[in-house]
């Protein structure tokens, strides 16, 4: 059966009280049954001990025995619900009450007993007839027999003791009971609202509603942590609508503005408006290889991000490696006065050399691009614990915060326009990105706006091998 969280907390809380409350009623109500018991017990030995000292003690006085005053005794002793019969030494009665004395003692006795048992819960307890041997000195005077209910008679005053206490641990435990649910229910909101507050919060996620509001943080630590990684997952997933929005956009003017530019020239050839000649072609030659740059990119992307390419790894020094893809950019970097300078200190890797070369060759890329005339990138590779560091820094327009997050994912461009009179589509640093990650490693950016960037790359030194 299905509970909500309240009732779970309502019901696992009351049935911990209950199973206390009745452990702590059922023990203390065992303990005072006993030693309640013991006191009867010891109380109604010591009457039966007072009247055989009576007894004897009028056998004392007089020397021999006086029935008036054996009598007198003997029905003391019936208003305690206690037969005596008196035997001299030779086994002679001297006193005994009356058969009627006797039968309506032993009804009133059997009657009271009923009761008893009734109130006090099964209480039992059978007419017992025992006898005691009466002594003057070391003298034998004779023998007293008694009848009684057991050692465990109550009296009606001890069964209304026993029941008010009875009724009164009764009454505590309905009142911890009645206690203990408002506890159950105040703990249970207390939990429950904000669980069901980040339920409905995480239904509108649920919906693509990104921009709903969180809720408010409570003082328990573990709802505050689920409401914040809630939170977190929201924005994120913000974000990432927001890129896939950008990302078709984007996809669609990639596409689109070769394709037209395709579609012209040739409608212009058919047409003969143009001739076809060999600049016309090469310039549709060109458009169509546009295309298939862009979408060979995106498939390069897709490759390293899935378990399908297998990265073909090897033991090189990747200060040489950046060294030589640098040596590639040197006329380019020429062309805007731009300095180029590696540095740092060999460092033996083991990776894709292929694919690391790639990532030096996007990185030194986009610093070439956006790094202005008369300005200088610097190279730099060192080793940190077991991790190799390559950091990329140029003095160019630098990249704003609101960008630096997001410049890793696919066509994501801080400028469009610009990248696109470029030759740009803001795909290289996301080829970037899933390279290394498919090396077990990390790229992270640092810029200020007009400072120029720096980006780092940390991968580790041996790659476990498949």
């Amino acid at each position: 059966m299905r509970r909500t969280i309240s009732w779970q907390l309502i019901f696992s809380f009351l049935l911990f009280s209950s199973v206390i409350i009745g452990l702590f009623g059922w023990f203390s109500m065992r303990l005072l049954d006993s030693h309640f018991s013991e006191y009867v017990s010891e109380r109604r030995t010591e009457e039966i001990t007072g009247f055989t000292d009576e007894i004897e003690a009028v056998y004392a006085q007089e020397g021999s025995w006086d029935e008036d005053a054996v009598a007198v005794i003997g029905r003391q002793a019936l208003q305690a619900d206690i037969i005596l019969k008196v035997y001299d030494s030779q086994g002679e009665l001297i006193w005994t009450p009356t058969a009627m004395e006797e039968q309506e003692n032993r009804q009133m006795m059997s009657s009271h007993m009923s009761q008893m048992s009734e109130m006090m819960g099964g209480t039992e307890s059978e007419y017992t007839v025992t006898t005691v041997e009466l002594n003057d000195g070391s003298k034998t005077i004779g023998s007293l027999t008694l009848g009684t209910m057991g050692t465990y008679f109550y009296t009606e005053h001890d069964v209304a003791f026993m029941s008010d206490i009875r009724n009164n641990l009764l009454i505590v435990a309905l009142l911890a009971f009645a206690l203990s649910l408002f506890f159950a229910v105040w703990i249970a909101r207390k939990l429950s609202v904000p669980v069901f507050a980040v339920s409905r919060f995480t239904g509108e996620i649920a919906k693509g509603n990104y921009t709903e509001q969180a809720p408010k943080e409570t003082n328990i630590v573990e709802i505050d942590a689920l409401i914040r990684s809630v939170d977190s997952l929201s924005r994120q997933l913000d974000s990432q609508q927001e890129i896939r929005n950008r990302l078709s956009s984007d996809i669609a003017h990639e596409i689109r503005t070769p394709l037209t530019t395709l579609k012209g020239n040739l409608e212009a050839m058919l047409d003969g408006i143009w001739e076809p000649s060999n600049e016309r072609l090469k310039i549709c030659y060109d458009e169509v290889n546009r295309i298939s740059r862009l979408i060979g990119n995106i498939d390069k992307i897709n490759e390293m991000e899935s378990n399908h390419e297998k990265l073909e790894f090897s033991r090189f020094d990747l200060q040489a490696l950046s060294k030589k893809v640098a040596t590639n950019f040197t006329a380019a970097a020429a062309k805007k006065n731009i300095i180029l300078a590696v540095a740092g200190e060999p460092v033996m890797i083991t990776a894709d050399q292929d694919k690391i070369s790639q990532v030096l060759t996007n990185l030194l890329a986009n610093a070439i691009k956006f790094t202005p005339k008369q300005g200088s990138i610097h190279i730099e590779i060192h080793q940190e614990g077991n991790q190799a560091v390559l950091k990329v820094s140029d003095d160019g327009i630098g990249i704003d915060p609101e960008d630096q997050e997001k410049i890793f994912e696919r066509f994501y461009m801080t400028e469009p326009s610009r990248n696109s009179k470029s030759g740009g589509q803001g795909l290289g640093l996301a080829i970037v990105k899933s390279i290394i990650r498919k090396h077990n490693g990390t790229v992270r950016v640092v810029s200020d706006i007009g400072k120029g960037a720096t980006f780092t790359v940390s991968i580790p030194l041996e790659q476990e091998r498949a």
